[in-house]
């Protein structure tokens, strides 16, 4: 099927796709919201001026560093620095150092990391609150160049306007820029930041996810995803908490599914933050 002017994906190219992707890295996207894949697909075949899904297809199975261009193209990205400030000021008041402080081997995880946004908000809450040395972190995604992007501390310029706007509506004190420099035009965060977070290549269905977890935050993702995986990637972050632990989604979101409520008890309804029954 040509899609050389329209850019447009029929369901079978989409089959396809999703088929090959199996097949061959066993990376398995049936499950995530079709309208979703099939425009960031469109997105990617069009900037990669391939004629039609089989050529897109052909070079995808062929090369494994053009399929992992392709993993950190479909993910999605965050898009700024403590976005939700409400949320950032309610982890910093209240729910990290109250958990933190009364609870030893403190684990948070962060199931898919993406630009880092999230990973390097949390962290500098925690060396404001003195508390990063007391906390275990792990930041997770499906792709590598993501996580080799955040090892380096780059970020887009272009953000910073916004982010430091939200770092005011959290902090009374200091600036964001005590954080990251410019230089050449690029915008580096401060990796020492980072450099005790444990950052892992993950499977796309999070099989592999850790346990013991008192925090999770996985914000903002489940409109990517369809029902029957929804459910599933509840029920991981169910087994990857203990008893008591936290888990924030969107303040969009929210957690149904036939049984949810023994799994999980609604902290803040405004905020989306859940709690994992003690029994």
């Amino acid at each position: 099927m040509e899609i050389a002017n329209r850019y447009e994906l029929g369901i079978v190219d989409i089959r396809n796709i999703i088929k090959m992707l199996d097949d061959v890295y066993g990376v398995d996207f049936k499950n995530h919201a079709l309208t979703f894949f099939k425009r960031r697909v469109e997105s990617f075949i069009k900037y990669h001026s391939f004629k039609d899904a089989d050529g897109f297809i052909q070079k995808i199975e062929k090369d494994k560093d053009f399929f992992e261009t392709f993993l950190k193209d479909i993910c999605v990205e965050t898009t700024e620095m403590f976005r939700d400030p409400s949320i950032w000021r309610l982890l910093k008041e209240e729910t990290l150092p109250k958990n933190i402080l009364t609870s030893p081997n403190f684990k948070i995880w962060l199931p898919e990391v993406t630009s880092g946004e999230e990973l390097y908000s949390l962290a500098i809450i925690l060396k404001k609150l003195k508390l990063l040395d007391n906390v275990q972190i792990i930041g997770s995604s499906i792709s590598e160049h993501h996580l080799d992007r955040i090892r380096s501390g780059i970020f887009d310029p272009k953000k910073i306007e916004t982010n430091d706007a939200n770092y005011s509506r959290i902090f009374s004190e200091g600036q964001l820029s005590d954080y990251y420099t410019l230089k050449d035009d690029k915008a580096y965060w401060d990796v020492s930041l980072i450099e005790s977070i444990k950052l892992t290549k993950q499977n796309i269905i999070f099989d592999d996810y850790p346990k013991g977890t008192k925090l999770i935050l996985f914000r903002n993702q489940m409109i990517y995803y369809n029902q029957i995986l929804q459910e599933r990637f509840m029920k991981i972050m169910y087994n990857s908490l203990v008893p008591g632990g936290h888990l924030l989604i969107g303040n969009n979101e929210r957690i149904e599914y036939w049984n949810s409520e023994k799994d999980y008890v609604l902290v803040s309804d405004s905020e989306s933050i859940y709690k994992k029954r003690l029994s």
